[in-house]
């Protein structure tokens, strides 16, 4: 029997390379294969899990096909045994014990993907299923569905949700406050890591240190007898529950010479490449999106004191997706420093040819309104000489009435004496 499996285990990889398996019609007896997600939505550059689970029905060795849109999500990781064709996840798996230990109302499959398009996207489940001894089951296809949000809409359309924040395994803050000012960079719940140079001399340093869930424990270490050179303070939060914890990290500089404790970047620049946001000495993370056929980057990174050193991280043989380029400043104290990370996404092909499509219609779109905008300044031109014109025509006929009436008095005029000139003379007589 163990032969057997494994002779079906063969005929599967053999045939999912070339073709999808075909499934029996769905019905109500055969709702046996599911497949569900751990959030009904998710946003840009976040990660979220795809669950496959099994009915009750005994199943001794199976393919599973998984279909996602990938242009708009990035494969991560999943079980062994699993291999990527494009858009398909093929999973394949067989009780090496010949059937002895099948599976059975359980969860036989778990996926990892990461956004990277907004946009609705589908999830399509299908596979080829065998009992113990090689007869196929008949096993229904799956679908679902769900939405992927831009950054910018998660924070409008969830702030008031984010600053009210109550769920139990919560362990973020919500405010990060210290007595000195100073602090780069600018508290953001996300970002964990920050650094602090001062010369006064101080033994301790005051943290406020606010949890989104107010019920989470916060414990702040490292803040008193503070010693020249660098100190790492350390803030742990706790979630309500305790099945969450994170760290946020403060490396403060305690010196007299603060310029030798100088960790700034100058310039950060990534040839043929922009960086979003743009760049600032105290902005620490960027994102940068590159073309398919770009493997490998050349990275300026220049320290505000021409004594540091800057230590360049990743940038070399890029992989389509999710790339990571790191740059350590050191201070030319020797242990003063910062870090400056760039999340680089590389497009695939697909990807590329969106990309090409979405920029030649941006382009089209900005020469019809350019267009637009010349015809109007040509029509307001032409009406502004017609204007002029008439307004000169109008000028003209004023002239004229006024000769004409200047010539009406001067002649009635005339008249009024030459008739008093008459009447004198007649009256002389």
């Amino acid at each position: 029997m163990k032969r057997k499996i494994f002779y079906i285990f063969l005929i599967l990889i053999l045939s999912s390379s070339f073709q999808a398996f075909s499934l029996a019609e769905n019905n109500e007896e055969n709702l046996i294969l599911k497949i569900e997600n751990d959030k009904k939505e998710v946003y840009l550059d976040e990660t979220f899990k795809i669950y496959v689970d099994i009915g009750d029905i005994s199943v001794s060795a199976y393919t599973l096909n998984l279909y996602f849109d990938n242009s708009k999500l990035e494969y991560a990781e999943g079980p062994e045994n699993t291999n990527i064709l494009n858009n398909r996840i093929i999973t394949i798996w067989y009780d090496e014990k010949g059937g002895i230990n099948p599976k059975k109302n359980e969860q036989i499959a778990e996926f990892t993907f990461r956004a990277i398009e907004e946009g609705n996207v589908n999830f399509n489940l299908s596979g080829e299923f065998f009992d113990k001894d090689g007869n196929t089951l008949n096993i229904n296809e799956a679908n679902i569905q769900l939405k992927i949000k831009g950054i910018q809409e998660s924070k409008e359309d969830n702030q008031e949700e984010k600053e009210d924040l109550t769920t139990s395994n919560d362990s973020s803050l919500k405010i990060l406050r210290l007595s000195e000012e100073g602090i780069v960079p600018e508290f953001s719940p996300d970002i964990k890591d920050y650094y602090f140079v001062t010369s006064k001399d101080f033994t301790n340093l005051n943290i406020t240190a606010i949890p989104n869930n107010s019920d989470a424990n916060v414990r702040i270490n490292g803040n008193d007898n503070l010693n020249e050179g660098i100190n790492k303070i350390t803030i742990d939060v706790i979630s309500k529950d305790k099945t969450s914890k994170s760290t946020y990290t403060i490396n403060l500089t305690k010196t007299k010479n603060v310029e030798d404790a100088n960790a700034n970047l100058e310039t950060l620049a990534i040839e043929n490449v922009l960086l979003e946001p743009i760049f600032d000495t105290n902005i620490l993370n960027y994102k940068a999106n590159v073309s398919n056929n770009i493997e490998n980057l050349n990275i300026f990174a220049v320290p505000e004191n021409t004594n540091g050193k800057a230590e360049i991280e990743g940038g070399s043989n890029l992989k389509e997706g999710t790339n990571k380029v790191n740059i350590k400043v050191t201070a030319p104290n020797g242990f003063s420093f910062r870090n400056y990370q760039v999340i680089i996404h590389r497009r695939t092909l697909e990807e590329d040819d969106k990309y090409q499509e979405e920029q030649e219609a941006s382009a089209k779109k900005l020469s019809t309104i350019l267009e637009e905008q010349e015809n109007d300044e040509n029509i307001e031109e032409e009406n502004n000489k017609e204007e002029a014109e008439e307004n000169k025509r109008n000028d003209v006929i004023k002239k004229v009435i006024i000769v004409i009436g200047l010539i009406i008095i001067v002649t009635t005029e005339i008249i009024v004496i030459k008739k008093r000139k008459t009447k004198r003379d007649k009256q002389s007589k």
